[in-house]
């Protein structure tokens, strides 16, 4: 059996030796402190965010002043004084610390005010999911959030600065929750819409995503080259995602083009 996730699928698509080193091999990679940073932002906002619909779905929503004392909890170290937040200087990809705040302080003000409404029903919060592809195959990931409003479901995937240009780069994210829905849902997959969320854009909102048969047609031929590829080839300096990628030496004395590699224990 052969448990697939987005992430791992779209590292195959960019280069099969990407995804044998990092899924297959688990070769240890060296992150950026700024993409550190930003991941932790990421995660630590989701985090304060889940906790809103958890206690929505219970029957209470929770002020916008709870939202940032938690979040305040979460992202600043015990111990932590104002001369700290004043003088750091470490910045990421959205900027230092306390700008961090400032960003998540206005995603959980546009929360409040557009998902506080009674008529939204949380139906699912960071719940997982995984279904068959077939020939042993399975693809599993989470639903970052399902809820109801109205006549309508929305299938929803948090995003960060979301690019409208780089749409093909979600075919796989977007496929898979809609075969998932459909997985679990059967023909409620008619009233459904799914999409993105972004939470830190100038404009927050539902960005919605159309799938389609070629988007699914796309994840069903992806994972079915991912069962059956022996080899995993190296593309070395032929995509521009070599310049930054954190396998260029195990790859540069990569020579097993003749046979597959075993999975390091």
């Amino acid at each position: 059996m052969i448990k697939l996730t987005p992430t791992q699928i779209k590292d195959f698509q960019i280069c099969e030796r990407l995804y044998d080193f990092r899924h297959v091999q688990n070769l240890p990679e060296t992150i950026p402190g700024r993409s550190v940073i930003s991941q932790r932002f990421e995660n630590t906002l989701k985090s304060v965010v889940h906790f809103f619909f958890y206690k929505k779905q219970g029957g209470i929503t929770p002020s916008y002043s709870s939202l940032l004392n938690r979040w305040e909890k979460l992202w600043f170290p015990k111990n932590t004084t104002a001369y700290d937040i004043i003088h750091e200087q470490h910045e990421s990809l959205y900027g230092n610390t306390a700008s961090l705040t400032s960003k998540a302080a206005a995603a959980l003000l546009d929360l409040v005010e557009k998902f506080s409404d009674l008529d939204v029903i949380p139906i699912g919060i960071d719940s997982e999911y995984i279904f068959p592809m077939g020939n042993g195959v399975y693809v599993e990931d989470k639903f970052d959030l399902i809820y109801s409003s109205g006549s309508k479901t929305f299938v929803i995937k948090w995003a960060f600065n979301h690019n409208l240009k780089n749409e093909f780069m979600h075919v796989a994210e977007m496929a898979s929750m809609h075969r998932a829905f459909f997985f679990k849902y059967g023909q409620k997959i008619k009233d459904a819409k799914f999409g993105y969320y972004d939470l830190i854009s100038a404009k927050p909102g539902f960005i919605e995503y159309n799938v389609s048969q070629e988007d699914l047609d796309a994840l069903s031929y992806w994972c079915s080259s991912i069962a059956s590829e022996s080899v995993f080839p190296s593309r070395r300096g032929l995509t521009t995602y070599c310049k930054s990628c954190p396998f260029d030496k195990p790859c540069a004395k990569w020579d097993k083009w003749s046979k597959k590699e075993k999975k390091a224990k």
